[in-house]
């Protein structure tokens, strides 16, 4: 059995297969190319090789990717064929949960397998399947584990420390994570991730100086990173926000907008637009072009993440053709399951969209909606800072109803007299 470019075994068939594995996690872990692409050979024709299907599968459906999209389902029969060893194994359990949606159980799956051996694949498998169901906890315990067990000179310790670091940071280590982010990123400059960890500790911290630094003395290099670039320019635009320099933060939009196709980036664009709206910034017609784009998506409603950004847009464009078929296409999805997907969708999603869309017109409502999930919000994945849009709706909507019943009393107060 050959080792790969982290030390970790790798079953194949062929040994072309190795060199592909390797490039393509080198692609991923600098976001950069086509990983999936790189790997579409060995996928195909090494019949001894199983975790290529594994890693595309695991990031279509972290992407969005229905259980039943044609791709997801080839990548699970060919893994499931090609398994032979028991960690090859363990890694189609995982995904088979993962395509259900029990999430976590394809994360302690993933944390099983490192534990059992030197494994990168399922150490970072398990570090963003807990991202997407915002599991600090468990994120922070696996990401100790593997740099506890990485050498410092190892090959992978760089990215390692940098996923450490962004588990420290969403659980208040605020120095270790500075540290470790930045040794990682002085290692490889194209470590994005670790880059993007030390973005979410100085928005944290509201630390624009900090902030500015780190996304803008390299922004040659982290701009053509294609693969998270408009994440990070969603971090450059939030201390723009904070910064009350709206013009250059709607900029930013505009310069993204065109490569702003996959449900993730325009859940970066959705999210500026609203913050901004939250800061009393006329956007004009700038959800337009988002709600035709989300209309034309098959995503819906396989990760709340998704669906809150979708909620946002339709509450925007309300009479869009796309707005009537996602809200009532959630309000029925996910009725009848039992797996942990379908638990998030009906008891946290549904109220937190509906929290969402009635606040235009009853934020009193909206706010009692979104109070009775304020402890279970997290569930929906991604980071504090991209969910604090959250906090920040229900203090708009707060706020909307304390004008509410301000004018009610000076009217009623008229008409007394």
């Amino acid at each position: 059995m050959a080792l790969d470019t982290w030390g970790s075994p790798i079953e194949a068939a062929r040994e072309s297969t190795l060199a592909s594995w390797n490039r393509a996690w080198v692609q991923a872990l600098h976001f950069v190319e086509d990983p999936f692409e790189t790997l579409a050979d060995a996928n195909e024709s090494d019949e001894g090789f199983a975790l290529g299907s594994v890693f595309c599968g695991t990031y279509r459906l972290l992407g969005g990717a229905r259980a039943d999209d044609p791709a997801v389902r080839r990548d699970l029969a060919r893994a499931s064929e090609r398994a032979v060893t028991p960690a090859d194994r363990m890694h189609v359990d995982a995904l088979g949960h993962l395509a259900v949606g029990d999430f976590t159980k394809a994360g302690r799956c993933w944390d099983e397998v490192a534990s059992t051996q030197r494994d990168f694949a399922a150490v970072r498998f398990a570090h963003d399947v807990y991202l997407h169901v915002g599991d600090e906890a468990r994120r922070l315990r696996s990401s100790q584990r593997a740099f506890d067990s990485w050498n410092r000179h190892e090959a992978g310790w760089g990215f390692i420390a940098g996923q450490f670091a962004f588990a420290l940071e969403e659980v208040g280590i605020y120095d270790e994570a500075e540290v470790l982010g930045r040794e990682a990123l002085s290692l490889d400059p194209l470590d994005l991730w670790a880059r993007h960890a030390l973005a979410h500790l100085y928005e944290t911290l509201d630390d624009s100086d900090g902030a500015f630094t780190v996304l803008t003395d390299d922004q040659d290099i982290w701009a053509a990173q294609d693969g998270l670039a408009v994440h990070i320019w969603w971090h450059l635009a939030l201390r723009l926000v904070a910064e009350e320099r709206y013009d250059e933060a709607l900029a930013v939009h505009d310069a993204q907008q065109a490569v702003a196709t996959t449900p993730f980036r325009m859940c970066d664009l959705a999210s500026l637009l609203w913050r901004l709206e939250l800061h009393g910034v006329d956007v004009g017609n700038r959800w337009d072009v988002l709600a035709d784009r989300f209309a034309t998506r098959s995503e819906w409603h396989t990760s709340g993440f998704l669906d809150l950004h979708g909620a946002f847009i339709y509450t925007r464009r309300p009479d869009h053709e796309g707005a009537d078929r996602f809200f009532s296409g959630l309000s029925v999805s996910h009725a009848d399951g039992t797996a942990e997907n379908d638990h998030i969708f009906t008891g946290i999603v549904r109220p937190l969209v509906d929290g969402i869309r009635l606040g235009v017109s009853q934020p009193g409502v909206a706010d009692d909606l979104l109070d009775g999930i304020s402890d279970r919000t997290h569930r929906i994945g991604g980071s504090i800072a991209q969910r604090d849009i959250v906090d920040l709706t229900r203090l708009h909507y707060q706020q909307q109803q304390h004008r509410q019943e301000q004018i009610h009393f000076t009217n009623d107060a008229l008409e007394a007299t």
